[in-house]
């Protein structure tokens, strides 16, 4: 997975934004610091415990230009998580059926006013407008924010990271995962869909933001499964897993307004569908099968459904937790590791459940519900 957005937004400006059709213009407030602490509130959204049965809503995101899972697919992708999430958890869970829906209008359910406000937050690498050294700074924040080891990060991002490079602290590392990360987006440019086109086009539906944002709308599931391929960069929220594939999200637990567990999961197939040369190079060459792709990637969701139902982090570097974010797209080899009798719940602080609450921002809440 990529972001676990749930204490996600620091250094954006003051943002405005419209209605749209009414002209009424909203100031949105996002300061730095200490100031923004009236903003961004912790969800009362208790976690689940284990030994629970959950139902969780699910629908399919569609976009005609990308690979796709066949129904087939599906069924051992939800099965997979089935079994991952009881053997690691103990959590029994149930899926809806899953309807397919138009990539088009599940971005329509964002309110408009949000989105606008959230356009500061993306580091415009298709226009090359974006800022660097603000990306690093925002890394950097991200880092601090979760509390995170030098020691830990470097355990497990060091071996995909330049062979000279050697952080001495956390503001070295930060300036190092933004060079980084905006080489190797640059690469996935190169990347076409089979329409001939950039797999990364004009469209926003690349832009992990978006995603990020899309639970302040009226959302009416747990669990987004989609073919797009999502790979951005943003100025808050970047995690180190993300940032040195290049900005590729597989994953992402973010608040939902309108969730009963307080978040919900969007889940991308792409990076186990995909055999351009570059998913194929941080996959260690292989090149899966329509079966082994579905299975890995069902196995992996349950990574995210450890965030969605328990709220647990990051033990990175911890290679048997479920909870440990895949190096590269290195899925079978994240797979063969796990193992939870080495790492099991209440193991770790990441492993505590309740270890990471989401987070929202409660002016956002009050737009949202103002807009019905």
């Amino acid at each position: 997975m990529r972001r676990t957005s749930l204490i996600t937004f620091i250094g954006e400006h003051v943002l405005r934004a419209r209605y749209l059709g009414i002209g009424i213009v909203l100031l949105l407030l996002a300061c730095k610091g200490e100031e923004m602490v009236n903003e961004w509130k912790k969800s009362t959204v208790a976690p689940v415990k284990p030994g629970s049965t959950v139902q969780i809503r699910v629908v399919q995101a569609i976009n005609g230009r990308l690979p796709r899972m066949s129904p087939e697919q599906l069924k051992i992708v939800l099965a997979s998580t089935q079994l991952t999430v009881w053997k690691n958890f103990g959590v029994y869970v149930e899926f809806t059926e899953a309807p397919e829906i138009g990539i088009d209008r599940l971005f329509a359910l964002i309110p408009p006013p949000i989105k606008e406000a959230r356009l500061p937050s993306i580091y415009d690498f298709k226009s090359g407008t974006g800022d660097k050294q603000k990306l690093a700074e925002g890394i950097h924040a991200t880092l601090v924010e979760r509390g995170t080891k030098l020691e830990d990060a470097l355990a497990f991002a060091a071996p995909y990271l330049p062979a000279d490079a050697h952080p001495k602290d956390l503001t070295s590392f930060a300036d190092l995962l933004a060079k980084v990360m905006l080489e190797r987006l640059e690469q996935w440019r190169n990347v076409k869909a089979a329409d001939g086109a950039p797999v990364l086009d004009y469209s926003p539906y690349n832009e992990w933001v978006y995603w990020d944002t899309l639970g302040y709308g009226n959302l009416p599931y747990d669990l987004v499964i989609t073919n797009q391929f999502v790979a951005s960069a943003e100025y808050y929220g970047v995690d180190i897993h993300s940032a040195i594939r290049g900005g590729v999200t597989v994953g992402t637990t973010a608040f939902s307004r309108t969730g009963k567990y307080g978040s919900y999961i969007f889940w991308s197939t792409f990076p186990f569908s995909d055999n351009s040369e570059n998913s194929k190079r941080l996959r260690v060459g292989e090149e899966y099968s329509e079966a082994d792709a579905a299975e890995l990637s069902g196995a992996y969701l349950a990574h995210e459904i450890g965030h969605l139902l328990l709220q647990l982090g990051h033990p990175f570097g911890q290679k048997a937790c479920v909870m440990n974010p895949v190096s590269m797209l290195r899925f079978r080899e994240w797979f063969n590791q796990v193992n939870v009798a080495d790492c099991a719940i209440g193991s770790r602080p990441e492993m505590k459940v309740g270890a990471i609450p989401p987070f929202f921002n409660s002016e956002w809440v009050r737009v949202a519900q103002e807009m019905k």
